[in-house]
């Protein structure tokens, strides 16, 4: 499986943010101002709770607890 990484850029004038929103919102292909699309490698982020984190803290010595 390929992963890809796509970002696009609006471009467009308006008087606050929320109104900028809109205008896009209504007309996304008007205000593209670029696109771009890159492969990319998938990473899962490491979950930073759960079980086998407790497990490899019990295992290391590193519980994390003061």
């Amino acid at each position: 499986m390929k992963y890809f990484k796509i970002t696009r850029t609006w471009m467009v004038r308006a008087e606050d943010e929320p109104e900028a929103f809109r205008l896009v919102s209504t007309d996304p292909t008007k205000y593209l101002d670029s696109e771009t699309v890159a492969r990319t490698e998938y990473k899962r982020t490491q979950s930073k709770t759960g079980w086998g984190t407790a497990l490899r803290d019990q295992l290391t010595g590193s519980d994390n607890k003061r």
